[in-house]
């Protein structure tokens, strides 16, 4: 009998392997149609500004994600006392994230309210639609996140030349509009797809709201670390330099856009096996980590460079418009970096070790914007962004590194609050 059910086991896992690849290359298609749009038919000015307001969205996505999915993911989401404490988080962070967002687009955008309520709206969509997929991936469900993602980007698509009828002309506020119309479509499909005991009777709770609160802190601020030093980095650019100049060094990261998308993408599959290995009590493997990171880091850069040289070529006659070759190949270097510490960040993750993950990222961050700062103040030109951000990422992937191949159940795991070691 086992010599019949092998074969039937091994291709669903193929099919849910397969699945879950193409979920992750929808997404990117849905964000790389948004973006292309908006280089093609926005100014570089206003390009910059909606780069920034991306940014902001992506990095409010990054601090959510750590905080309520990665501990969903973590903890026993259908424990009655966890389960409302993942429900007042959520709500929290959200209504954080959403105020947050509202207050950027008020003030940096000049747009003002037009344009603050889409965003906003946009953002808590955003969220709402990233918690379902991350269900989805909790529970192994690779069709059905395929499925809610191509209704996303159909969703998308079809918004997106409905909005530009109604408004006459290509805005950011029409495309934050899309992408809206997008994200609100995924949460009803995946609430239609998931059983209802992962979203019913949902009410909030206090009880482990501190004890979830000492693993989440420190893993949304590891998430959230890198976009947020993104948003940072736009920042600083329209304040030493301009918006356009944002828009420039956007056209040159929109080239390897779909590569970040797909390490992001990798990192979420991996904590979720990783999470389901430590769980079941599995042993542990250094080498495995390291032979992901390889993987990762040389997939990004193979990748990255042949994004780059097709996009030299066809930027012209695509965005009417070069990109500059410089910043391309930073955020090529950049990527890289980032790609060979994400398994090493993963595996220290599951063991509850989100503190030790913090404290190289942040290191890497500091140093990255602290040259990045120093450059563009010396008049360098803004293609040096990109390799100023990478400056720290070698430590951080060192430092990494030896946290994991150190002992099995290191000090910093025993000892870190929410660790099951020290309860």
């Amino acid at each position: 009998m086992t010599s019949y059910r092998a074969p039937g086991w091994l291709r669903g896992q193929v099919r849910d392997g397969v699945a879950g690849v193409a979920a992750q290359g929808i997404t990117a298609a849905t964000s790389l149609l948004v973006q292309l749009v908006a280089a093609v038919s926005l100014g570089l000015s206003q390009y910059g500004v909606f780069a920034v307001l991306l940014a902001m969205l992506v990095g409010a996505n990054a601090l959510y994600i750590g905080f309520v999915c990665d501990s969903f993911t973590v903890f026993d989401r259908h424990e009655p006392r966890y389960r409302a404490a993942l429900v007042s988080a959520a709500l929290l962070v959200a209504a954080l994230c959403v105020s947050g967002a509202l207050l950027l687009a008020l003030t940096f955008s000049g747009g003002g309210i037009r344009l603050a309520v889409p965003y906003a709206l946009l953002v808590g969509c955003k969220l709402a639609a990233e918690t379902v997929r991350r269900l989805f991936v909790v529970r192994v469900s690779f069709r059905a996140l395929l499925l809610n993602d191509v209704g996303s980007l159909a969703v998308t698509a079809s918004a997106l030349p409905v909005l530009l009828a109604v408004s006459g002309e290509p805005t950011p506020e029409v495309l934050l509009g899309a992408m809206c119309c997008g994200a609100f479509a995924a949460v009803v499909l995946g609430l239609w797809q998931l059983p209802g005991s992962e979203w019913r009777g949902l009410r909030p709770g206090g009880a482990e709201l501190p004890g979830l609160a000492r693993f989440a802190v420190w893993r949304a601020l590891q998430s959230g670390l890198r976009p947020l030093t993104l948003l940072a980095a736009r920042l600083l650019v329209a304040a030493l330099i301009s918006t356009a100049a944002v828009g420039v060094l956007e056209l040159a990261r929109l080239v390897v856009a779909p590569v970040q998308v797909v390490i992001n993408g990798s990192g979420s599959l991996l904590l979720g096996k990783l999470a389901a290995r430590e769980r079941g009590g599995d042993r542990r493997d250094p080498r495995l980590i390291g032979k992901a990171a390889w993987s990762l880091c040389g997939g990004t850069v193979v990748a990255g460079l042949l994004s780059a040289v097709l996009a030299l070529l066809l930027a012209p006659p695509l965005f009417g418009r070069s990109v500059d070759a410089g910043a391309v190949f930073g955020w090529v270097g950049y990527l890289a970096c980032w790609g060979a510490g994400l398994p090493y960040a993963t595996e220290l993750v599951t063991r509850r070790m989100s503190r030790a993950v913090f404290l190289p990222r942040l290191a890497d961050s500091v140093v990255g914007l602290g040259v990045a700062t120093t450059a563009l103040a010396l008049d360098a030109p803004v293609a040096v962004l990109p390799w100023a951000l990478a400056l720290g990422g070698g430590y951080a992937v060192y430092r990494l590194r030896t946290l994991v191949r150190s002992e099995p159940v290191p000090l910093a795991a025993a000892t870190e609050p929410g660790s099951s070691h020290a309860r």
